[in-house]
């Protein structure tokens, strides 16, 4: 069986049989599981976390909590949003455990080219440093990996107007310091 890619993510019968063989202790039916997931998780979590270094030790405990905890997963078609909801708790664990902030570089956490190393940028970068953990993530998903208020409400455990309010607010402190750093 093929692996599955990261356009389609997972096919309709692969997660069923890689889930089981990944349950079962087969490593390489995790590794084809996870995979497609794991460069966006892994630029998430450089976001909320404010450091490469944090990032991948927050997706590696991730890893190791899914890899744990596999056989809790009663729908294989919902192993993205399981696996989604461990790595941001897990990079939440991360910030929150060291609450400093890190140059961040924003180029680091997107696909390679995918952003111009100007000016503009490093201020932007700055400017999301300065935000805390909390306004990252919700920058995050709603922005980077796109997911509805309501899935975001579920991953953060929280109503869905707080999540809005959350976005909103994270949104103009983002503004804020971006433009602090433009006058800089």
């Amino acid at each position: 069986m093929d692996a599955p890619s990261t356009g389609s993510l997972l096919t309709e019968s692969a997660p069923v049989l890689l889930l089981e063989a990944a349950v079962a202790g087969d490593e390489d039916a995790f590794r084809r599981l996870v995979e497609p997931y794991l460069e966006v998780a892994l630029r998430a979590s450089i976001l909320v976390t404010g450091s490469e270094a944090e990032a991948s030790d927050a997706v590696q405990d991730a890893l190791l909590a899914a890899w744990q905890t596999l056989a809790k997963l009663r729908e294989p078609g919902a192993f993205g949003g399981w696996f989604r909801t461990i790595v941001v708790r897990s990079a939440m664990r991360h910030a929150r455990s060291r609450p400093r902030i890190v140059p961040l570089d924003l180029a680091a956490a997107t696909p390679a080219g995918a952003l111009d190393r100007s000016l503009e940028w490093r201020e932007l970068a700055r400017a999301f440093a300065t935000l805390s953990p909390q306004d990252r993530l919700a920058l995050t998903l709603r922005h980077l990996w796109g997911v509805s208020t309501s899935e975001a409400a579920r991953l953060l455990g929280i109503p869905e107007g707080t999540v809005k309010s959350r976005t909103f607010h994270a949104l103009e402190r983002l503004r804020a310091a971006y433009a602090a750093e433009e006058r800089r």
